[in-house]
């Protein structure tokens, strides 16, 4: 099914309102005719949905419908027949802003934000909870259910995690807890790290791994392509990219002082009375990657090292439990220690997973497209601007993840605008050529070589 085969949608931009109605403890108002612009954003980074409705008002609803910050938007938007391309949500509004007088002052514009009904309980209340020998994903689901009674259709996918845990929540908002707790979380033994994440899309809520999102097939590949070459059909509009900028192509500083190439963790146990060093590598890095390649070249600098092997640029101290259970069972036969944490995993890993994630970032717009959602694949081409040829540009072009989402509607045009970014590129970066006399001057920083 194509995505312009819904009733009435003939150009890309088209779309269906279905509902836009603002629930009141006095009434129920069809918002559609007063709409100025709907915007409705998702952040794989951010625990949920949000966005804004500006709307026209000429008959003081304001005021007629007492709005307090305690009413409910249900909004639901589509391009096709089918519930995949569809929108549908209810959310809380939760403050009125940008108030003020339009044309003759007989009516005025206004903006309702609104978000996840589960933002505002997560503010209301703190979790304060022991749980012993659990898994990470049980403790998430048990604060999504019992502390924000999330209902369960709007839970769409709670992946299992590795190990089992010892954890008191200290007095915590939901949110927050899950948040601390996702630090820790193992996704499998065969996906290394710690790089699970809660958040929301169009169908819920979502406690997944960075690397099983990697491995989802390609949603659909978007092209950046000049007006001036010919489009087969409507529907390859579609799917061309109407604009890009690129955010973040690369930055070498970033990567170092953040510990994306490389880091070191000391591991202070004080039962034990050992301290472990833990280096990372992210050139021996094994899990899941977007593309093939390495996100830089290998060029070594002129103390003869890489950027992957000076892990001591990025230090981190921990306290650590690791094998504290297996030696004092051994000693004292007595369980008196808690599960192992994993420190030496988790943190390494999660410090490097989390930069990584978003080295390359673009963002792009193009035609609406209700099925777009934060968590997808998609892919990305971009003609190459080299006037000798018309290939793909071999650094942007490959797989991305949409890191973040928002959907806006007008009254005349529905666009998509996407923040999309990539752990690996498609292409690998060539090495410097260490043969070459110039360049091993260049890097040891003697201009001479270089030509005028």
């Amino acid at each position: 099914m194509t995505i312009l085969q819904a009733a009435g949608i003939r150009y890309p931009k088209d779309y269906t309102l279905i509902n836009l109605s603002l629930i009141t403890s006095v009434t129920t108002l069809d918002m559609r005719n007063m709409l100025t612009e709907l915007s409705y954003s998702e952040d794989l980074f951010n625990n949920i949905v949000s966005g804004y409705l500006m709307v026209v008002d000429a008959a003081g609803y304001i005021e007629l419908l007492n709005l307090t910050g305690n009413e409910y938007i249900l909004m639901s938007f589509t391009k096709s027949n089918d519930d995949f391309n569809k929108i549908e949500k209810l959310l809380r509004v939760y403050k009125v802003a940008k108030r003020k007088p339009e044309g003759d002052g007989n009516s005025e514009s206004y903006s309702l934000y609104f978000c996840s009904d589960e933002m505002l309980l997560s503010e209301q209340y703190k979790v304060c909870k022991a749980y012993k020998n659990t898994a990470i994903y049980s403790i998430v689901t048990d604060i999504l259910q019992k502390d924000l009674k999330v209902p369960s259709y709007k839970i769409s996918l709670i992946e299992s995690t590795f190990g089992s845990y010892d954890f008191v929540i200290p007095n915590l908002r939901p949110f927050d807890a899950i948040n601390w707790l996702s630090t820790y979380a193992r996704p499998s033994p065969d996906k290394p790290g710690a790089d699970m994440l809660l958040y929301e899309d169009k169908f819920g809520f979502n406690f997944r791994s960075l690397q099983s999102i990697f491995q989802q097939q390609t949603y659909r590949v978007y092209a950046y392509n000049p007006k001036n070459l010919a489009q087969e059909s409507i529907n390859d509009d579609v799917y061309n990219v109407t604009t890009y900028e690129v955010l973040d192509s690369y930055d070498a500083l970033k990567g170092i002082n953040s510990g994306m190439f490389a880091n070191r963790l000391l591991s202070v146990d004080p039962l034990l009375r050992k301290i472990n060093t833990t280096d990372f590598n992210y050139y021996n890095y094994t899990g899941t990657t977007l593309n093939k390649f390495n996100i830089t070249n290998n060029l070594v600098n002129r103390k003869g090292q890489s950027v992957y092997q000076t892990p001591q640029s990025v230090l981190k101290l921990i306290f650590s439990n690791s094998n504290q259970r297996t030696n004092t069972i051994i000693q004292n036969n007595v369980d008196t220690v808690g599960n192992d944490i994993f420190a030496e995993t988790y943190i390494p890993y999660r410090t490097a997973q989390m930069s990584l994630v978003n080295y390359n970032r673009i963002r792009i717009s193009v035609p609406g497209d209700p099925g777009l959602t934060v968590g997808l694949v998609i892919g990305f081409d971009l003609l190459s601007k080299d006037p000798n040829g018309k290939s793909g540009d071999p650094n942007l072009a490959g797989r991305y993840i949409v890191t973040a989402v928002r959907h806006m509607i007008t009254m005349n045009e529905y666009k998509t605008v996407l923040e999309i970014a990539k752990d690996s590129v498609a292409n690998q970066y060539a090495d410097p050529n260490s043969q070459d006399s110039n360049w091993s001057k260049i890097v040891n920083g003697d201009a001479s070589g270089v030509p005028s």
